[in-house]
């Protein structure tokens, strides 16, 4: 019996040590807005994670899990240190993560400052060019949740897919719009034309600019409510 203590003991410690070692650590940054995803149960809001340094240059990827002790922010990033350890297969259903995350600490949070073209703007200029108070102005909606833009071109209805956006850059996806024919096609068409060669933006107070790629002002948008 005096022998089989210290060897019970032994593999216990084993065990433990062994149960202790599976777990790890990670760090990663937390996307300030949610994205829609499919969560194998349906649709749902997922977090967006980026392991690199750089935000600017940040490739997104969805994170499916729930991270115990974390609560998200909209409209801060946040930079996590996470622990990460295995669940056990028989209690884990076939749907969810194979692994357990539990927040250690918060080790940065940045506001993102993009957040705040999330809103209804309408033009005020094109190329420079004041819309007339006679003139239908387009109106442009930025919904940074759905990662979407949707809006009236004067004419037409559209929407499209944000393809890229940071504290700077801005680029919209194939926008597709109703084919409606108005009278006056002019600022539908240039507006749908500058729309499709924005690069960069610029915020200030209430006022919104979007640049083209050598950097000229072509649309510029007020606020509304």
């Amino acid at each position: 019996m005096s022998i089989l203590k210290p060897i019970i003991a032994i593999i216990l410690l084993a065990i433990l040590n062994t149960s202790c070692s599976s777990t790890k650590s990670n760090t990663y940054w937390v996307n300030s807005t949610k994205k829609n995803c499919d969560s194998g149960a349906g649709k749902t809001l997922c977090l967006q994670v980026f392991k690199g340094e750089d935000l600017e240059q940040a490739q997104w990827t969805y994170f499916y899990a729930p991270i115990d002790g974390f609560t998200f922010e909209p409209g801060y990033y946040q930079k996590i240190k996470v622990s990460e350890t295995p669940k056990k297969q028989k209690n884990t259903p076939a749907d969810a993560s194979s692994i357990s995350y539990k927040l250690i600490e918060v080790i940065e949070k940045k506001q993102d400052t993009k957040i705040a073209l999330h809103d209804i703007w309408v033009v005020t200029h094109m190329n420079e060019e004041a819309i007339t108070s006679t003139e239908k102005a387009p109106s442009l909606e930025i919904n940074l949740t759905e990662m979407r833009v949707f809006g009236n071109d004067g004419c037409n209805n559209y929407t499209g897919d944000i393809k890229e956006i940071n504290s700077k850059n801005i680029m919209f996806d194939a926008i597709a719009s109703t084919r409606k024919m108005c009278f006056d096609m002019n600022i539908p068409d240039k507006y749908n034309e500058a729309l499709n060669n924005v690069a960069s933006y610029q915020r200030d107070n209430l006022n919104l600019y979007f640049f083209d790629s050598n950097g000229n002002k072509t649309l510029s948008f007020k606020k509304v409510d």
